[in-house]
């Protein structure tokens, strides 16, 4: 039974990305206008808003609010993308939502329509006292932004959907900025100037208050361990989310936190922050394992600032040489999918890369080649992701591994690795 109501919600990924609030809106209505009954937090960005969505997640829920959780893509399976005190929808509460929502579907809608209405209706049916709401892409015309959130977040702004967002990080900005709300406070992370201007501007009309990190609150790395300056001080904190990029999301986070104590939602105390960072799970996120000798970096870094984020890391943790797997989409048709290659290029020894199955388009292998004949890259290609894999394993020049690129190419390098249960 499951399967056929998947069936009916996976046909709809065909009818690709359609920026619009109309559509939603009117299922919503059907539903009872289930995201208007319980608070929410808004976060857009073009990276960490997912880590920043689970670090905010395992903190409310440490703190005895029952907490609503709505990210995407999922890794492996579409429960994950709706999780209550970060446990993902069982198949038989994912059933009767499925079966609710097809009740109510006009067509046409999109996929991503129908998993953000289905978020909100199943919160609403649990009762949850908060959701933590993604955003899909951008933010202004993003299903998600039916809200009126307690606050908003936007963690940073790069190039990445460009044929929907805009070919400038102010056009991009204007976007993101869609989710601010009126009188409602927003959080930002480390935003360039002029794309911060936008923001700014926007806040500024809508008399949103506006926390700045670097300005209103800050945060620093000391041997692996997290200070953290606000309304509170908190000093050692450990985040299980490795990579030190993750402290920009843990600082967001924790404003938000401040900010919801100050709007009567919570009582911080300081030893549930430190449980709860602890238990932060974000799969795919610069996981690390160990296998047949092998070190193992996988981390979803999709865009050209994603990429340079992680290259940083790697550099300060010096792991490299490496031999790197890759694999990446290009649904607008305008990702520069070869400038992510030559980013990390200088650091890797061996260059993996190939085809894999995804809900977007992916870049095949004739585009790969079309697009090498004009570089110098010296690159591998792989039919599958499992055939790129074994040879990384077998190639005896380096002891060391980064899987990085497209989420769907990682899930099914997660899926071969997770089926051997190889990795210690």
């Amino acid at each position: 039974m499951l399967e056929s109501y998947l069936a009916w919600l996976y046909q709809h990924q065909f009818h690709g990305i359609k920026p619009g609030l109309f559509r939603i809106v009117k299922i919503l209505k059907k539903l009872g206008n289930p995201h208007k009954r319980y608070p929410t937090i808004h976060i857009a960005g073009t990276n960490g808003k997912g880590s920043t969505c689970a670090i905010l997640s395992s903190l409310l829920t440490e703190h005895n609010l029952k907490t609503g959780l709505y990210t995407s893509p999922h890794l492996f399976r579409v429960n994950e993308r709706f999780k209550i005190n970060n446990q993902d929808v069982s198949d038989e509460e994912l059933l009767e939502m499925l079966k609710i929502l097809k009740k109510h579907t006009e067509e046409p809608i999109t996929y991503f329509e129908l998993t953000t209405a289905l978020a909100f209706l199943y919160f609403a049916e649990k009762k949850v006292d908060i959701a933590v709401i993604e955003t899909g892409l951008g933010g202004r015309l993003d299903a998600t932004n039916v809200i009126f959130p307690e606050a908003s977040i936007i963690t940073t702004i790069g190039f990445d959907h460009t044929k929907y967002l805009g070919n400038t990080l102010e056009k991009i900005a204007f976007e993101k900025a869609g989710i601010i709300k009126r009188e409602r406070p927003l959080v930002l992370g480390k935003i360039q100037k002029e794309p911060l201007k936008v923001i700014l501007n926007r806040a500024k009309a809508l008399y949103s208050k506006t926390f700045l990190l670097d300005e209103d609150f800050k945060i620093n790395l000391k041997e692996n361990l997290w200070n953290y300056e606000g309304k509170y001080i908190l000093k050692d904190l450990e985040l299980s989310l490795k990579g030190a990029f993750q402290g920009n999301n843990l600082a967001l986070a924790l404003k938000t936190l401040e900010i919801l104590e100050d709007r009567g939602f919570l009582q911080i105390e300081e030893m549930k922050i430190r449980d709860a960072l602890k238990k932060v799970n974000w799969e795919g996120r610069y996981k690390k394992i160990s296998l047949k000798n092998k070190e193992i970096i996988i981390d979803c870094a999709h865009n050209v600032e994603g990429i340079r984020t992680l290259k940083e890391s790697l550099l300060q943790e010096n792991f490299y040489p490496f031999i790197l797997l890759f694999g990446a989409t290009n649904e607008d048709g305008e990702k520069p999918f070869l400038s992510l290659l030559e980013e990390l290029y200088p650091l890797a020894i061996k260059i993996f890369i190939s085809e894999f199955i995804a809900e977007r388009r992916i870049v095949t292998l004739q585009e790969w080649k079309e697009a090498l004949k004009e570089s110098n890259l010296k690159v591998e290609l792989f039919e599958t992701p499992s055939l790129a894999f074994e040879s990384a394993l077998n190639y005896q020049n380096s002891d060391k591994i980064l899987i990085t690129g497209s989420i769907y190419f990682v899930s099914e390098i997660l899926k071969i690795i997770n089926k051997e249960k190889l990795y210690v």
